[in-house]
């Protein structure tokens, strides 16, 4: 190519390029504004974020509002307050130690106003005060006070000394188990026309279900106030046609597996009607759906949360506190307690059903029943078998078909039921209507036999000489005094005891022979150890048929609250003979 025509095209080419350098500095210019506009947003943004973002002390103000609403329940922040208000100005810990004398000393309120005391003002020196630590100690290097004054060494060992004397002095309140003697009481009451003034129909029924299914079942308060209609079948029939309630229960006493669920079929008990779960439930159940307007749905609560005012909140559950609040209110308002030591908790009617099916039912259960109803422990055999399945034999599937085989041999849950057959590890003791006689039943048999035969001896006319065959070694043994008067230890309990046995005698308990024959029946060496025991029941007796003209009204004005309470009844009978005169002082050689 010539060289001329080369570089034409070199100056060509590079009028054809001039566009581009030019073209260049647009683009760059585009970025640029691109990239500040971002710049300018993101900084408006964080100019934005930062004037939204609270000031520390407002965050602060808002985590102390929140410790100040839930760190204590408004019950307790009220009782703080109300022993902080009385002595805010004492603070030191010679003035508390003083304040909390003049209050368990001069007021005589007991421990319970040192520990509330101590305990409000032990919290009132940390949050308002700033005084940290389990300590009071003088710094002398900062010269100043350290710690919390109730940890002072003088106020401590007087809280400790207080505490010892109650300990000691004071009488015990502890928890008592809720039997059906003490439900009869408060049915009664809530039946009768002095509950309406304190309680609606509402709470009452609610009460009465409540208190009978937490009897029946043996249930912790959690396991009743959540429970829901859908874990109940209702209105069930048996094969032989008994109508039932199922109902299931799961989480128990040791059972954290969520798939195990325990069954419990209830039938009526009409002649217990105090504890029939199955009729205050049916009884509930109608008066749900009344206030309702409709049928109970499985989503909804069997015991819903209810106001100060008896109305339901239907679609919440009740909380532990609020059935406390009412169980507090029927046990004072009812009198139950009269007389007696302890108080009731949610927890009473969990040990009184388990107690009153192992120690006083019609038909007691055996400790293996009991503990599986109430969910206390599962069987340890199974669960060994059932690992052994799992990891030994290598059936992944076996365990679960095994626990329902358990479940099947093993369960209690028809325990209630009066076509269940009777299994020996269901009753107490195994025992069995159906199984034969053994030798100690026929001793038994023949020693009561011969008592009822002494006794008709001795009220019949006999013969100056009877004529006894020499050869019959079991007649000549049915002499009046060949049988020993039983031990009469844990024979008196209350005047109604002392009656029944001092006129008809208790066959149940071996007492075969009233106390009033004993002086006949028996010689006064056969018994001579039960003498004392013997005098007092019958004084006890005289006492109420002779000067109480065998009245229980005119017993208890002249003798009141001691009809249960044998050995203070006693007390005072003697005592009111020595006032009447009726009792001879005995001449005491010296």
């Amino acid at each position: 190519m010539p060289a001329q025509t080369r570089r034409s095209s070199r100056k060509a080419a590079s009028s054809n390029t001039a566009p581009a350098k030019s073209s260049a500095p647009s683009r760059t210019a585009k970025h640029t504004s691109s990239k500040a506009l971002r710049k300018s947003t993101s900084k408006a943004t964080k100019k934005s974020t930062s004037a939204n973002l609270p000031s520390a002390s407002s965050l602060l103000s808002n985590s102390q509002q929140t410790t100040d609403d839930w760190y204590k329940s408004l019950r307790t922040k009220k009782g703080y307050a109300n022993y902080v208000k009385s002595g805010k100005s004492w603070l030191t810990p010679l003035t508390l130690r003083a304040l909390t004398a003049y209050k368990c000393e001069h007021l005589e309120r007991g421990f319970a106003s040192a520990e509330g005391l101590c305990s409000a003002f032990k919290d009132y020196f940390e949050r308002a005060c700033g005084c940290q630590g389990d300590f009071w100690k003088f710094n002398d290097h900062a010269e100043k006070w350290e710690g919390n004054p109730v940890y002072e060494s003088n106020f401590k060992v007087y809280y400790e000394s207080l505490k010892n004397h109650h300990n000691r002095m004071g009488t015990a309140t502890q928890a008592l188990p809720m039997l059906p003697a003490d439900l009869k009481i408060i049915m009664e009451y809530l039946d009768s026309e002095e509950a309406i003034k304190y309680f609606t129909v509402t709470q009452c029924l609610y009460f009465k279900a409540f208190v009978a299914t937490a009897f029946t079942l043996c249930t912790q308060n959690d396991e009743l106030i959540s429970l829901q209609v859908k874990d109940i079948k209702l209105d069930q029939r048996s094969r032989t046609g008994i109508p039932y309630h199922e109902f299931s229960l799961i989480f128990r006493k040791t059972n954290k597996d969520p798939t195990k669920v325990q069954k419990y079929k209830v039938q009526a008990d009409l002649t217990h009607p105090e504890i029939d779960c199955y009729m205050h439930t049916n009884t509930w159940k109608s008066h749900m759906e009344g206030l309702l307007g409709r049928p109970i749905l499985g989503s909804d609560y069997l015991f819903p949360a209810i106001a100060s005012t008896g109305k339901l909140k239907f679609g919440e559950c009740t909380s532990r506190s609020a059935f406390e609040t009412l169980l507090e209110t029927v046990v004072e308002k009812s009198n139950v307690m009269q007389g007696r030591n302890g108080k009731f908790t949610t927890h009473c009617f969990r040990r009184g059903g388990a107690q009153y099916r192992f120690l006083w039912a019609d038909h007691k259960w055996s400790l293996k029943a009991v503990k599986w109803w109430g969910g206390w422990s599962s069987n340890e055999n199974s669960q060994e078998r059932k690992y052994h399945v799992m990891f030994v034999e290598g059936g992944w599937g076996a365990p679960y078909l095994l626990d329902e085989l358990m479940a099947y041999k093993e369960g209690f849950s028809d325990i209630m039921m009066d076509d269940r057959l009777v299994d020996r590890h269901e009753t107490f003791m195994g025992e069995d209507q159906s199984a034969p006689l053994c030798k100690a039943d026929l001793l038994r048999l023949e020693g009561t036999l011969l008592t009822k035969l002494q006794g008709l001896i001795a009220n019949t006319s006999s013969p100056a000489n009877p004529i006894i065959p020499a050869s019959s070694s079991n007649i000549a043994t049915m002499s009046t005094h060949s049988i020993t008067p039983p031990a009469l230890v844990s024979l008196k309990r209350t005047l109604d005891d002392a009656l029944q046995y001092w006129e008809h005698g208790c066959p149940q308990k071996g007492l075969n022979v009233p106390l009033k024959d004993w002086a006949q029946q028996f010689k006064s060496s056969d018994y001579a150890k039960e003498a004392v025991k013997l005098g007092n029941i019958r004084f006890v007796c005289e006492e109420f048929t002779t000067h109480c003209g065998a009245d229980f009204v005119a017993f208890e004005v002249k003798y009141p609250g001691l009809r249960k309470k044998f050995t203070m009844l006693m007390k005072a009978v003697r005592a009111e003979k020595k006032i009447r005169g009726d009792t001879k002082s005995r001449n005491r050689g010296k």
